[in-house]
């Protein structure tokens, strides 16, 4: 197999009781020829400390340092200062498989593609992640990827993370994250997909995104986390213009957006300081509620979660008080 260079690009900001787990899992990659690329975001905490003490010396690494700008500028600022042909991101909160980097190399050279995806698994820290009994792999198109994704036929979490998914460079010519946003897979990753035109993907799970107490996701809510809806409706308007044959598709995915949007509203501690936002995502949720009910692409989750909403706003929120008890218990 061939031995190109591979930049894995990893942000860092306030980290110090994940970084070294994660940084461990990237130096025992069992593809070898990797610039490890460290964007100190600005890190407050011994995070930076942590990586300068036990990674440096492995000339493979390189830290460079930035303002507290935010994931996508860290991200973008790793792109410019690396050289690989391909690029890899992780999060130097999660996990990877001392083979993340060979499987994903593997997969593009295979296909002959500029893009591969593994499977990953999002789940509480210290939990026993899945074993995948005979895992595929296959080509898709960047049509067919997102048809699946909006009929929640995609294997193992697979979404529109940056992370989980190897690039050739060239992919990022015209392309880079949206500074100062969150959510910014969203509003990114669909792009790179339709610059691939086509995707390798692996079954196999080769990388874990551990559910941490102050990731974005589980904070009290801002009207910041209103950017994912904000980019979940771009991805859907410039896929339709491209594929308008998986509008119906396009449309479920996005419906997941707005039902997941709602939740974390309602469950949050200062829920009453958007009710407003509340009632206008009920109404656009249940907009043609029959149809929605009888779609057969829709899962359980999301039937009970039109259900309960229709009979109202506190039904939805225990509902999804619930369903995090339960994915939390697995």
């Amino acid at each position: 197999m061939e031995n190109d260079l591979i930049s894995i690009i990893i942000p860092i900001y306030n980290v110090e009781e994940y970084i070294e787990e994660c940084l461990e899992s990237i130096q025992k990659q069992t593809y070898t020829n990797i610039e490890v690329i460290l964007v100190d975001d600005g890190s407050m905490d011994n995070s930076v400390a942590i990586a300068q003490r036990k990674f440096l010396d492995d000339d493979r690494f390189k830290l460079i340092h930035q303002e507290n700008a935010g994931i996508s500028v860290a991200r973008n600022n790793g792109i410019s200062n690396s050289k690989g042909k391909y690029i890899v991101f992780v999060d130097s909160d999660d996990w990877v498989s001392p083979d993340y980097i060979e499987y994903l190399y593997y997969l593009i050279k295979k296909y002959n593609v500029k893009l591969s995806t593994c499977a990953h698994q999002s789940l509480p820290r210290n939990s026993t992640p899945r074993i995948i009994n005979d895992p595929q792999d296959y080509l898709i198109s960047t049509k067919d990827y997102f048809r699946r994704l909006g009929d929640k036929e995609l294997p193992f979490q697979l979404g529109v993370a940056p992370w989980g998914r190897m690039y050739e460079r060239s992919l990022f010519k015209n392309i880079r994250y949206p500074d100062g946003k969150l959510f910014e897979d969203s509003a990114t990753t669909y792009k790179l997909y339709l610059c691939a035109g086509t995707t390798a993907i692996g079954e196999d799970i080769k990388y874990l995104y551990f559910q941490n107490k102050d990731s974005i996701v589980q904070k009290e809510f801002s009207k910041t986390r209103f950017q994912f809806l904000e980019s979940e409706k771009e991805m859907k308007e410039d896929l339709e213009k491209r594929y308008p044959e998986i509008k119906k598709s396009l449309s479920r995915r996005y419906q997941y957006a707005l039902m997941n949007t709602l939740a974390h509203i309602v469950v949050s501690p200062n829920s009453e300081e958007f009710r407003k936002e509340q009632l206008q995502l009920k109404i656009k949720i249940l907009d043609n509620f029959m149809n929605k009910l009888l779609d057969t692409k829709n899962s359980k989750k999301d039937l009970v979660g039109l259900i309960t909403l229709r009979i109202g706003l506190p039904c939805y929120r225990i509902a999804f008080k619930v369903f995090k008890f339960f994915k939390n218990k697995k």
